[in-house]
């Protein structure tokens, strides 16, 4: 292999290891706002599971006895 032919391998080298770093950020990132998410979403069930056995509790308290 000639000088030039040496040079661009390791050009390609080190363009498609930061190609590579590059493209396992955009995915971790994209992992990260799913994981995010669903995290939102549980919290607003597990929220709204908590109010509404609250609200269960609370008509089981203030039946009318007949």
């Amino acid at each position: 292999m000639t000088a030039i032919e040496i040079e661009l391998l390791i050009i390609g080298i080190g363009i498609g290891a930061q190609s590579m770093a590059v493209w396992h950020m955009v995915v971790d990132m994209r992992s990260a706002r799913r994981s995010q998410t669903a995290a939102e979403a549980a919290l607003k069930r597990a929220t709204g599971d908590q109010y509404f056995n609250g609200f269960r509790l609370y008509r089981l308290q203030h039946q009318r006895r007949a």
